[in-house]
Parts: C-alpha cells; structure tokens; sequence
C-alpha cells in the first residue's frame, strides 16, 4: 500500500481526485460503489477503497453528546463548545453556537468559522433547530 492508497483524513486541505471541487461543509460523501456515507474527506471510500464518489447535502442532525473546552489552544475561542452530532449514517464533530444544549435536540450547519485567528481553516458550525 502507498501512501496514496490510504483512507486517511485529509489534512493537507488538496482536494481528492474523484472531486473537482471542495464540497461545501453541510455536504457528506456516498460511494457510488457500496452506498457507504461519511462526512471528512478521504482518499478513498473508507469501505470499499474505491473513489467513485458523490455528494449529498446533510439538513438536520440530532446531538449524540456535547461539551465545552474551557482550555484552548493559542487563538481558539474560549470557551470552545462542541458536539457530537448524528446526521443519519454520518457522525461529526462541530462547534456550537449555543451556550447549553441538550442530547437530542436537533441542529443545522450555519456555515464554516475560523477555526484560529492566525489561519484561515475553517470548520463546521451548528445552531439549535427551532420547533
């Protein structure tokens, strides 16, 4: 196996060769091969290896469990709250914007936020879903 053959996440922010371009961050990933679902980027299909991949958007999830770092690294916000989140076949891991927030209570994507000050990474944040 070469190194190019892992599944790993990516984290060199390159987009994969089965992409043209970088989903937007409410979107997961389906193989077209074996219909398995996840959510970061990989190489490949982390089930099958194959990279006939496609798209599809993620509406609402419900919270699985969350919790807030009250001690972050330099330029994250503080405190930093995040959850654990469900999206069908897909789990994640997210900023929240609420300050409290209960397992099972349902959320939406509000967009991507800098993770750090210093950088322009971003990452997916998610707000309460109103009843």
């Amino acid at each position: 196996m070469t190194g190019n053959d892992t599944d790993d996440t990516r984290t060199d922010g390159a987009v994969p060769d089965y992409l043209t371009e970088t989903p937007p961050v409410d979107h997961g990933f389906v193989c077209e091969s074996c219909g398995h679902r996840w959510y970061y980027t990989r190489r490949a299909c982390p089930e099958c290896r194959a990279r006939t991949v496609s798209t599809y958007q993620l509406t609402t999830g419900d919270v699985v469990t969350w919790t807030t770092v009250g001690v972050t690294p330099p330029d994250v916000r503080e405190p930093n709250r995040l959850a654990v989140v469900r999206f069908g076949d897909v789990q994640l891991i997210a900023q929240l914007e609420e300050d409290e927030i209960t397992a099972g209570e349902t959320v939406e994507f509000t967009g991507e936020h800098r993770l750090r000050d210093s950088t322009s990474d971003t990452a997916p944040r998610l707000t309460r879903v109103e009843k």
